[in-house]
């Protein structure tokens, strides 16, 4: 496996005629979605991004799906924030004039929010579960397309054995495929934390 077009032609194989390579890529950008959140050694990293001085946000890591830690860069070395809600976090700049070290943050959107207002321009550091790169065209990849292919490949054909094919023989062979994916895939996860070999988030 290696770009979205090998996933759709492999599918499109697999379970022959009644659907389209546009209701493929459909359920390949579906099945993704819905896996995205889980932990693999392949969709989790750490991103840096920076403060400006007086403003009290700064953006989020691209791609961030969740934050495990967010840490702040002071001379040379990581101190973790604090995470609060945004409500807590409004609640603590109310009235609050004052710039100085960030200690706190919320996640707004697109934005991480900080407490207190950056006195200066920090690095700030992201560890958690990332998305892939975009799949934007055919020739596009990511690691849902080499390292996670075999489950989204799985997980793809189910909805459409479900949805689209109507065929229940198709689709609890999707299912088992799904188990032996997971299975693979979180056994490997366990197997490089536990040898502390993970994947860098691009």
């Amino acid at each position: 496996m290696g770009t979205l077009a090998d996933l759709k032609a492999q599918i499109l194989d697999e379970i022959g005629d009644g659907v389209s390579v546009r209701q493929i890529g459909q359920h390949i950008t579906r099945a993704i979605e819905q896996v995205a959140s889980e932990r693999f050694w392949f969709n989790q990293g750490r991103v840096t991004t920076v403060t400006v001085s007086g403003v009290d946000t700064c953006a989020l890591p691209a791609g961030l799906r969740r934050d495990d830690l967010v840490q702040i860069l002071v001379g040379g070395t990581y101190y973790p924030l604090v995470k609060r809600s945004k409500a807590e976090l409004d609640d603590m700049l109310l009235g609050d004039a004052n710039t100085d070290q960030p200690t706190d943050y919320a996640l707004v959107g697109s934005v991480l929010q900080l407490y207190p207002t950056p006195n200066a321009v920090y690095t700030i550091a992201a560890t958690g579960i990332y998305d892939g790169a975009a799949l934007a065209t055919d020739t596009a990849s990511n690691a849902w397309t080499t390292e996670g292919a075999d489950l989204i490949v799985a997980r793809a054909k189910v909805s459409l054995a479900r949805d689209i094919l109507k065929n229940a023989d198709i689709m609890a062979a999707a299912n088992n495929a799904v188990a032996d994916a997971l299975y693979r895939l979180r056994a490997d996860t366990i197997r490089r934390v536990n040898t502390g070999r993970m994947r860098a988030s691009a």
